[in-house]
């Protein structure tokens, strides 16, 4: 890139009037100063072609090739300037090459000690060309000395020197913070693969093992409590070994109090995406699907973690080696405490966690006494989104949603499409007000869906085959992102303790 812009550049300064000025005067000096700024031309392109061609350099070839290039241009520059008409030329070369140098600072990653050696070694060819050039007899009449003119050249190549060195300096300098925060300990972020609540999620590589990994960045206070809570639940999370959870390698954090864990790397879709591109789901998938999950739910309940956040985003359909339609479950014992939009006082128990579309009533209402039933209230919300390709309830607002959760019974889904009896009563028992009504543990909810009539009717031929169409659609088609919902899918956070120190106030 700086040789392209170089020979541009040059280029342009050559073509007009370095051609037209040769043909109006040819004389000797002009043509050797011509030969003098294409010889640096040629070299840029050069430097240019080489670069950029098919064979890859090694850094220690491309430094040399640097330095060669960048010394080459120059004194051409300089020859230029010695042999146009002084000290003018002087000048024009000092422009010529005060821009490479500083072109080269702000393109070519070098550190400044490099940099400082390359530009003075530039610049030392026009303080020579000004130190011996003879002054014409009109300069010398009217009081310019050859001191003088050597002196501004000095002062000049100093200051192109100093900016060149500078800019070289701040821009190696950001390029290397971008390089340590996109690094954190032996995983090297690549690129950023999603978003959510609880913060950003990357593609990165394990500096050793060379295994493809996905990098989760906590967001919140930075506080050294939350970063402990995270620690402890990271911890919980690592001990899940049913191989519908997703794995957790490592956790640590930035040197800036960012906590993040690094996670295997799924490709798939998430049952969002699932419901948006392909709409309701068959019964049998339902099932199919729900049983992983409820296999994951029951390890997690049995070690006391509960998710607290079930919902379609955080369900991950993907192929795990020869099985097609393999579930993972994200985000266990991760949605704690998330720093909320307003100017809330948070605290560990007394808090509203979780999406309000897949909220359930107790989590409303008594946050700090939730059990594993709110799990399955929220395994039943997802499980009515892939049946009928809809959320249970929908509202305008939070509020509207919230208050839905407590007193609303949610339409039966063989009212808005076929739907099997049995699925439908499973359905709605996990949606139950009561946590007393629902299914009460996720092994309950597992065996229930595996009586239902259709439980056997998908099968790994139908997932098979789902799966190699979706492969040969993706290959001739852009991937769709599945589109914002017209209710925020945020998570809300109330402080009950607040909201009690206010009414003995009030009292």
């Amino acid at each position: 890139m700086f040789a392209k812009v170089t020979f541009l550049i040059s280029s342009m300064f050559l073509v007009v009037p370095t051609i037209a000025d040769f043909l109006a005067k040819p004389e000797l000096d002009h043509l050797v100063a011509r030969v003098s700024h294409v010889t640096g031309t040629v070299l840029a392109l050069a430097v240019w072609r080489v670069a950029r061609g098919e064979k890859l350099l090694s850094p220690l070839v491309l430094q040399r090739l640097d330095a060669v290039g960048t010394l080459g241009i120059c004194w051409a520059f300089a020859a230029m300037g010695h042999h146009s008409v002084p000290p003018y030329g002087v000048f024009t070369a000092l422009l010529a090459v005060t821009h490479v140098s500083i072109s080269r600072a702000m393109i070519v990653p070098s550190i400044p000690n490099r940099t400082v050696w390359l530009a003075a070694s530039s610049f030392a060819a026009l303080v020579l060309s000004s130190a011996i050039v003879p002054l014409p007899l009109e300069l010398v009449q009217s009081g310019v000395t050859r001191g003088r003119v050597l002196l501004t050249v000095v002062l000049w190549s100093t200051a192109g020197v100093a900016v060149a060195t500078v800019a070289s300096r701040v821009i190696y300098g950001l390029q290397e913070i971008a390089r340590e925060a996109r690094q954190l300990g032996q995983y090297a972020l690549e690129e950023k693969i999603g978003e959510g609540g609880m913060g950003e999620v990357y593609r990165a590589r394990h500096a050793m093992l060379r295994r493809p990994t996905a990098v989760k960045l906590l967001s919140g206070d930075g506080s050294e409590a939350q970063l402990r809570r995270f620690e402890k639940e990271v911890q919980l999370t690592a001990r899940l070994t049913h191989p519908n959870t997703i794995s957790i390698y490592d956790y640590g954090r930035t040197p800036n109090g960012v906590f993040y864990y690094a996670m295997e790397l799924l490709e798939g879709v998430t049952l969002e995406e699932l419901v948006h591109r392909d709409g309701p789901q068959p019964a049998g998938r339902v099932i199919h699907l729900l049983r992983q999950v409820c296999g994951a739910l029951k390890e997690a309940h049995g070690i006391g973690l509960i998710h607290r956040d079930i919902k379609p985003a955080n369900i991950y359909l993907c192929r795990r080696g020869d099985v097609p339609d393999f579930v993972k479950v994200l985000d266990f014992g991760l949605v704690r405490e998330i720093k909320s939009a307003g100017d809330v006082t948070r605290s560990n128990v007394d808090a509203v966690v979780g999406t309000p579309l897949y909220m359930s009533p107790e989590a409303i209402l008594t946050p700090d006494r939730i059990d594993a039933r709110a799990d399955i209230y929220g395994l039943g919300g997802v499980a009515y989104h892939l049946i009928t390709g809809s959320p249970p309830f929908e509202g305008q607002s939070l509020v509207e949603l919230c208050a839905h959760h407590l007193h609303s019974t949610p339409l039966p889904p063989s009212q808005r499409r076929s739907v099997p009896h049995d699925l439908e009563r499973v359905i709605l028992s996990c949606l139950a007000k009561d946590p007393g009504d629902r299914p009460q543990s996720a092994e309950a909810l597992s065996q229930s869906l595996q009586v239902c009539r259709d439980a056997a009717t998908w099968t790994e031929a139908d997932a098979a085959a789902w799966w190699a169409e979706r492969i040969a659609t993706s290959r001739t088609k852009p991937k769709e992102k599945a589109p914002a919902a017209e209710v925020p899918q945020r998570t809300i956070c109330c402080d009950f303790e607040r909201r009690l120190r206010n009414k003995e106030h009030i009292a």
